[in-house]
């Protein structure tokens, strides 16, 4: 593409390069979970903050106008600005670079996740520079949540029973959050097991050791004995289960070894309870 018409604000779950585009309408705010490419722009209109979920590359900028506060998941590419306007703090979960600045204005203190790049400034520019540091599990009400590693875009919360559902701008980009852990995920059933895993992976696998074979537990309280265990990931152990069709609502641990037998880890596992 090099140029798109008025209205068109597309929500993208994974990449968008828009590379060869020198210009952008009024009104273009796309929604985009993953990579945003727009390195031929050398000025944005007013207005322009777009939701991204991973990096924006907005390399060739050469000006941004004042109220440009995008709020970036990955990182910020912003390397061919010499100059920035008063009230310009993005933020950033990952890095931001700013490399080509020579002055800054006052009052410049972004929030980042990851690194400031401003190596145009002197040191003891630099070393005034002001950085509001992202911390896990701070929220942002109806704007982002960051959780490790990742910021998040969030337009509201909702409470199930324990829970806390993070709903994310980006369609399936989602965070599940039990008062300790957080998963990202694109469902709450999908969350909710991540979050029962890493609780069980704290305390280890010996938690398992004397369990009866004859025990009966749940699919799921299987399949995070079983990962934890044998180190299995999320993934492959959704397409086994997936693909047994039919199940019953719990198992034996018996049973558990009959049925993964010459599945990735199922020695180990049998092994662990002594079969």
């Amino acid at each position: 593409l090099t140029s798109i018409p008025e209205g068109f604000n597309p929500t993208v779950g994974g990449n968008l390069w828009l590379d060869s585009l020198t210009s952008i309408p009024e009104g273009f705010n796309p929604t985009v979970g993953g990579n945003l490419w727009l390195d031929s722009l050398t000025s944005i209109p007013e207005g322009f903050n777009p939701t991204v979920g991973g990096n924006l590359w907005l390399d060739s900028l050469t000006s941004i106008p004042e109220g440009f506060n995008p709020t970036v998941g990955g990182n910020l590419w912003l390397d061919s600005l010499t100059s920035i306007p008063e009230g310009f703090n993005p933020t950033v979960g990952g890095s931001l670079w700013l490399n080509g600045l020579t002055s800054i204005p006052e009052g410049f203190n972004p929030t980042v996740g990851g690194s400031l790049g401003l190596n145009g400034l002197t040191r003891v520019k630099r070393a005034k520079v002001k950085i509001n540091r992202l911390v896990s599990g701070f929220y942002k009400s109806g704007e982002y949540l960051y959780a490790d590693g990742i910021l998040t875009h969030v337009k509201g919360t909702k409470k199930v029973d324990r829970y806390t559902l993070y709903i994310g701008k980006v369609p399936n980009k989602n965070v599940v959050s039990d008062g300790a852990h957080f998963a990202h995920c694109d469902s709450l059933r999908e969350g909710i097991a991540d979050l029962e895993f890493k609780t069980a992976k704290d305390r280890g696998a010996k938690q398992f050791e004397g369990r009866s074979l004859d025990e009966e537990l749940t699919v799921q309280e299987l399949v995070t004995m079983y990962r934890i265990i044998t180190g299995a990931c999320r993934q492959g152990s959704e397409r086994f289960v997936n693909s047994l069709g039919q199940l019953k609502a719990r198992y034996t641990i018996r049973e558990a070894i009959q049925m993964t037998r010459g599945q990735y880890g199922a020695e180990r596992f049998a092994e662990f309870f002594g079969e």
